[in-house]
């Protein structure tokens, strides 16, 4: 195929072969023009141009103008023509007579660059290889930090090991450590505020029953019996739900109550938190009573 700007002498592509027109321009007539320095008038000559079309190999354009003739001495045709191995431009201006001013001539488009020229075998333009040059960071580390509110934090001196621990002082609780040292839950409960029952000190769980009532008042019972030390005068001392009154069916206590010394000796807790302990104390659990 022919590069655009080859010259006429080369040999046409068969693909793309230029379209040759000629063209004869009439008989020229000789302008003077006015006295100057510059040269005389521009005498246009009768000659056959050839001229390639433009086409999708070699976008280039040429037109040839040859100034019309005018029988008016005013009127002035210039031709200027200009080529090069790559295009060729042809400007012409004419100035009408009488009217004082100049009108440019039709001009043709300055030649496409090879950028704007289409795919010759259509393709997709190809595009460079990726290359990584730095190595893949992984991912940031996300941190998760839980605080704890200030009731799940253990009392001092409350032993080591899996526990349940068990403040006697207001407001009454208990926790539930794991062998880890981490607390899995925590609650508030009623006791006795008595100093000695219980004691302070470490016991074991060694009785439960699922169902049972007060020895001396047989009216009171409860679920979920986990006994751990005895009192006094050897009644049994537990974790269990509040009471009931079997000749009321109230229980003895609300659970907003609860934290408040109002056992006669027993740990109460509401229901749901007496399930849980007796699900994760069986016998032998150790128990912690602090002051």
């Amino acid at each position: 195929m022919t590069a655009a700007g080859a010259s006429a002498d080369s040999t046409p592509d068969p693909e793309c072969a230029p379209v040759e027109s000629s063209t004869t321009a009439p008989e020229t007539s000789v302008t003077t023009a006015p006295e100057t320095s510059a040269p005389e008038a521009t005498v246009a000559d009768e000659s056959t141009t050839t001229t390639t079309d433009a086409d999708d190999c070699a976008p280039t354009s040429v037109v040839e103008s040859t100034a019309p003739t005018t029988s008016s001495p005013a009127a002035t045709s210039t031709s200027t023509s200009t080529t090069s191995t790559t295009s060729t431009t042809s400007t012409t201006t004419t100035e009408a007579p009488g009217l004082g001013e100049t009108e440019p001539a039709p001009s043709t488009q300055p030649p496409a660059l090879v950028a704007d020229m289409p795919n010759p075998i259509g393709a997709a333009p190809q595009r460079g290889t990726d290359r990584q040059v730095a190595e893949t960071l992984p991912p940031p580390i996300t941190t998760t930090t839980t605080t704890l509110p200030p009731e799940w934090s253990l009392p001092k001196n409350s032993g080591e090991g899996r526990r349940v621990v068990y403040r006697k002082s207001w407001p009454m609780r208990v926790w539930t450590v794991e062998s880890t040292g981490a607390v899995s839950k925590t609650h508030l409960v009623s006791g006795r505020a008595t100093w000695n029952q219980p004691l302070p000190g470490t016991y074991s769980v060694f009785s439960r029953s699922g169902y049972t009532c007060n020895i001396k008042n047989p009216n009171l019972c409860w679920r979920y019996m986990v006994r751990f030390t005895k009192g006094p005068g050897g009644d049994n001392i537990g974790f269990h739900e509040i009471p009931t009154d079997l000749r009321t069916g109230y229980k003895v206590q609300s659970e907003s109550q609860l934290g408040l010394a109002l056992s006669g000796g027993c740990v109460r807790q509401r229901t749901s938190d007496a399930l849980y302990m007796w699900n994760w104390a069986p016998v032998g659990t150790k128990v912690v009573v602090l002051p």
